[in-house]
């Protein structure tokens, strides 16, 4: 996998320390590279339905997150993005010891960027494919 400016890098990754619901749910970057953001969640009781699976919102919430940063990652400024359209299927049901979300861009374009985000829960090594978003951002600056 070809690897980032080492400055688009570190501008990826002190924007991603400030989002305050990352922060809330524990997210760290487990993966960069240009138009590729992986997200990894531990499961906290607060993420979970009663049943003990991740909560559909926060799958969602990462898909959303990991397409963004994907997105920016292929930009040499800094440049934000605003989710215009956003469909999630959901596969199967996301209950692991860790939850990854991987957004890649499937076309950048000079106003819209589709990505295509998917989302893994990992038991024992195991990975498990969960849902699968397809997003569309447009750049806001």
């Amino acid at each position: 996998m070809e690897k980032l400016s080492p400055a688009i890098e570190q501008r990826t990754l002190e924007s991603f320390a400030r989002q305050r619901l990352m922060t809330l749910y524990g997210a760290t970057v487990s993966g960069l590279a240009p138009g590729f953001m992986e997200i990894s969640v531990l499961p906290m009781e607060a993420l979970l339905r009663t049943s003990g699976i991740f909560h559909g919102g926060v799958l969602a919430a990462l898909a959303d997150t990991a397409a963004g940063y994907a997105a920016a990652t292929m930009q040499p400024q800094d440049t934000s993005f605003l989710t215009v359209e956003f469909k999630i299927n959901f596969l199967h049901t996301a209950k692991g010891e860790k939850l990854l979300a991987s957004g890649k861009v499937l076309k950048a374009g000079s106003t819209l960027t589709v990505c295509q985000a998917d989302l893994y829960t990992v038991q024992q090594d195991v990975e498990k494919h969960v849902a699968t978003a397809l997003v569309t951002l447009m750049k806001a600056r």
